[in-house]
């Protein structure tokens, strides 16, 4: 090899290693750097020098690139998890926040209001003519009213809560995106930009926590980012999300393409986006239309009973709570006189019209209704049909009606139970001698029949096939174990992400110990490398020295 030769690889080398301490340092720096990928020089020789007698000796050695300690497969795996982990997070927060307002501690809770509204019944039936005896029951039952609405209105405002978080969420990944889609551009014009590369995968991770998305590579390195189905990111395009409330006050997430609006709220498997969805969606309408069930036959019974019945002052037909169904009912035939709920699942809170046409004996048959919101026929069946002693009770959409007195031909009723029973339930009665204690009006003010009636309601099926106290505590069971069973999940997915984060270290992460190593090793590739270029001089000199004489 000539000294030439020599010079040339004790050149590569010195490059070479160079660039392999800077590569070190660089690990070094980041070694803290949230989401920093190790990075390494890869060397390969350079063959083909001079032919000698055992072979050709090589040219130096070169780098064939710089790559990210990188693993595809764990980094998806992360990000999935992440994503559920963010969910579970998201969701436990918010049934947290929904078991304070079902908190039974104490004396405060609605279980305790509700025995004590029947107590104070139980009382005035032992005190008929007491009017401190009716005071208390009417305070009593303004503070269950009072609870119920309290109850309702925190659950709105929950979602509310959540809606407005949703709309804060949407720009943050607009932000997001746009920072994914200026990448890709760098990207596709520097493929080599390692440390783009590596802020690029926080983005996602990072919006991978706000909403699952899938992304794929193209030959160029930029990523395609897609939610629910729908492209986010387009190479260097970015789409904005949007959200929206529908008339059902449910949200709505839409991603804006070019030449439409796509709704992918369907689409949305994970994320924090989705513990919005099926928070605001789901869940919170489910607690808020139990507590409606509530209200509304509570309301419902306990009215039907004191009408019937007669006050101090001799008054009667007198509703106790304000009516929560609205009720079109004409002055002749028959009278609607309850309005309650059977199903707590497949009621709504549509309008209904019931006609009436002639035809005796009565039958299911005799009766046409009409969802007067949906503009669908519905057709009684022989079991959604009853008759007693001159009343008939009609069942259909997880309602039931109660009409008294003679029918007569096409006569027409309208019903429909209210939106917001919970937050409406309010008393009616006011005036303690209008509290219907008596049945029979002759013997006021000792008849206490009517009021032991309405006390024993208690002890009765009166909540869509349930008691009073069993279904509220229902509820407060239901949420307990939901707010348990969500911590739980929050738990788990929290240690699956831990032990992908430790993998993730393992390969991806600078290990300082390592990289000392390195650097000594590379320093003293250099240092020789240095040295091979004194010798490689001294040599020259020498021959020059030689060829002088």
């Amino acid at each position: 090899m000539s000294i030439s030769g020599l010079f040339s690889i004790a050149k590569t080398a010195l490059f070479t290693s160079r660039q392999a301490i800077e590569t070190t340092a660089h690990n070094v720096a980041n070694a803290a750097t949230p989401g920093y990928s190790r990075q390494r020089v890869i060397l390969e020789n350079i063959p083909t020098g001079a032919i000698i007698g055992m072979g050709a000796s090589g040219k130096g050695v070169r780098i064939d690139g710089i790559e990210r300690m990188y693993d595809t497969f764990i980094n998806l795996q992360l990000r999935a998890e992440k994503s559920g982990l963010s969910y579970w997070d998201a969701y436990s927060k918010g049934f947290q926040k929904i078991e304070d307002i079902f908190n039974e501690a104490g004396a405060v809770g609605i279980s305790s209001a509700i025995t004590e509204f029947f107590g104070a019944w139980q009382g005035v039936s032992q005190h008929p003519e007491e009017h401190a005896q009716r005071m208390l029951l009417i305070g009593k039952a303004e503070h269950l009213c009072m609870r119920i609405n309290r109850a309702y209105g925190s659950l709105d405002n929950i979602r509310t809560e959540l809606f407005r978080g949703s709309q804060n969420l949407a720009a943050e990944i607009n932000i997001i995106t746009a920072g994914i889609a200026a990448l890709n551009e760098k990207i596709a014009m520097s493929p080599g930009a390692l440390d783009l590369m590596d802020h690029r995968d926080g983005l996602l991770k990072e919006l991978n926590q706000k909403v699952r998305v899938t992304a794929f590579r193209d030959d160029f390195g930029r990523y395609s980012v897609l939610a629910g189905g729908t492209p986010l990111v387009e190479g260097a395009m970015a789409y904005e999300m949007k959200v929206t409330i529908d008339g059902e006050r449910n949200i709505q997430f839409h991603i804006a393409l070019p030449h439409e609006e796509r709704d992918i709220t369907n689409g949305i498997i994970d994320g924090r986006a989705k513990a919005i969805i099926d928070l605001v969606n789901t869940e919170i309408p489910s607690l808020m239309n139990k507590l409606n069930v509530f209200a509304v036959n509570l309301t419902d019974k306990v009215n039907f009973h004191h009408r019937q019945g007669y006050g101090l002052d001799s008054s009667t037909g007198n509703n106790f709570f304000g009516s929560l169904a609205t009720i079109d009912d004409p002055l002749y035939g028959g009278t609607v006189t309850s309005v309650s709920i059977i199903d707590a699942h497949a009621f709504s809170h549509d309008q209904f019209r019931i006609q009436f046409t002639e035809g005796l004996p009565e039958s299911s048959g005799n009766y046409v209704i009409h969802n007067l919101t949906t503009e669908e026929s519905i057709t009684l069946q022989p079991g959604d049909f009853h008759s007693g002693d001159g009343y008939r009770t009609l069942e259909f959409s997880g309602i039931k009606v109660r009409i008294d007195n003679e029918m007569t031909a096409q006569e027409t009723f309208i019903v429909q139970i209210n939106s917001d029973a919970a937050r409406t339930m309010a008393l009616e009665i006011t005036d303690p001698a209008m509290v219907a204690a008596a049945q029979d009006p002759q013997m006021i003010p000792g008849d206490n029949r009517n009021a032991r009636e309405i006390a024993d309601l208690i002890n009765q099926q009166i909540i869509a096939g349930s008691g009073a106290l069993d279904f509220y505590r229902a509820i407060v069971s239901d949420v307990g174990v939901e707010a348990l069973s969500a911590d739980r999940e929050l738990r788990f997915q929290n240690t699956v992400v831990e032990a992908l984060e430790r993998r993730r270290e393992e390969i991806s992460g600078v290990s300082l110990d390592e990289e000392a190593a390195n650097l000594i090793k590379h320093q003293m590739s250099f240092e020789a490398a240095a040295k091979m270029v004194r010798i490689a001089d001294e040599l020259l000199m020498t021959l020059m020295n030689m060829a002088g004489r």
